[in-house]
């Protein structure tokens, strides 16, 4: 096996590269290998002896990809620094701590977006065009309540506006589109209606290229699954979420009810802000989960790496918070209200609780929180990692 591969299949193994952009490597490869092999025929037809060939060519979507893998190495750099920063920032300086994270996470976008335009952006046709267009609004859509939204190619970002309107930019090859305009290629592609409900999104994903954003205007009241692979997913509004999916993406949800909602993410962050309700179950492996400025009401928090904030949020007597996390820290603070229960585990991160009440344990690191609410209980467990309170 040449080196190319071996590099290919290396950095496929560690997750620098998906397994899309390892098959696209690997036919680029084998494309080369047959016109070396070509070639080669040509010349031992012509001279009777093998010519002098260069066993590993330059490929320039292999170049630009080293390069992309290169700067998502950055990306992960300035994650493991802007963490180590926070903590050692002081414990009460909690706002610090939250400006240091959004630049961090600023930064990683901006580092994530260069490195997917060099990882993607070659794989697509050599006569890709640029498309910015509004799709014309389906007949009957005013009907709609449900609207099910996958982009594998791009994010999508959804708002609440008085109509259906729906804009999409990117990059498409002009054979994919033909003769058609590019809005009426996607009307009659990515968008169907079935049992009142509209689909978004490609159903043969096998033969389009292309880099493609959504950005969506929905009435209030309208219920959303939305789904990526590596890119942001971004709604706010009144709506009623189901499902938000996505394996590197970042999540933010904003003013939307989640109550019963499946909010999941591999390593992208999950981010829920000014939601009244909240009564969901959020799982992600190595992002980061934020609830900030949100009304709690039962929330449940898994994540193996990534850190846990719970804060500036309303709680009440039927509040019930559970927080676990493998190596991220924990961090509850500035909770209006009085509240049940919160659960905070962490095998080798820190874990911070910012209450005032009177705290008495009862048998382990079980504590008994008088905080308005009788009976309420703190149960804050970490095997390596240290419990403050203040």
């Amino acid at each position: 096996m040449s080196d190319s591969r071996t590099m290919i299949l290396q950095m496929l193994a560690e997750g620098k590269i998906t397994v899309e952009e390892s098959e696209r490597l690997l036919n680029a490869l084998n494309k080369e290998d047959e016109v070396r092999a070509s070639s080669r025929t040509d010349n031992r037809n012509s001279n009777g002896q093998s010519p002098n060939i260069n066993v590993f060519p330059n490929i320039p979507f292999l170049e630009a990809a080293k390069i992309g893998i290169n700067i998502r190495d950055i990306a992960q750099t300035i994650h493991q620094t802007v963490h180590q920063t926070i903590k050692q920032v002081e414990p009460g300086r909690k706002e610090l701590k939250e400006k240091i994270k959004e630049f961090g996470n600023w930064m990683e976008d901006v580092v994530e977006a260069m490195a997917a335009d060099l990882t993607t952006h070659n794989g697509l046709p050599a006569d890709s065009m640029s498309v910015d267009f509004i799709v014309p609004p389906p007949k009957g859509v005013e009907n709609i309540k449900t609207f099910i939204v996958e982009n594998i190619y791009g994010e999508i970002r959804v708002n609440e506006g008085p109509s259906f309107k729906l804009l999409v930019n990117g990059q498409v090859g002009k054979r994919i589109i033909g003769e058609m305009q590019s809005s009426e290629w996607f009307s009659n592609n990515a968008i169907r209606i079935a049992d009142d409900i509209m689909y978004i999104g490609f159903r043969d994903n096998a033969s389009i290229k292309a880099i493609i954003d959504l950005n969506l205007t929905l009435p209030a009241g309208s219920i959303i699954q939305c789904k990526t692979i590596n890119s942001v997913v971004r709604i706010k509004g009144n709506f009623d979420i189901e499902t938000v999916k996505t394996i590197s993406g970042n999540i933010r949800i904003d003013e939307a009810n989640v109550e019963g909602s499946e909010i999941e993410s591999v390593n992208g962050v999950i981010q829920l802000e000014n939601i009244k309700n909240v009564k969901t179950a959020i799982k992600s492996t190595s992002g980061d989960i934020l609830i900030r400025k949100c009304g709690l009401k039962k929330l449940e928090l898994n994540s193996v790496n990534g850190d846990i904030y719970v804060g500036e949020s309303n709680i009440s007597l039927e509040t019930e918070v559970k927080a676990v996390t493998t190596a991220g820290d924990i961090s509850v603070e500035k909770l209006e209200g009085p509240w049940k229960s919160v659960e905070a585990t962490s095998r080798k991160g820190e874990i911070v609780v910012d209450w005032k009440g009177n705290a008495s344990p009862v048998n382990g690191q079980r504590m008994n929180i008088k905080s308005g609410g009788e009976g309420a209980t703190l149960y804050a467990e970490s095997v390596s990692g240290n419990i403050k309170f203040h």
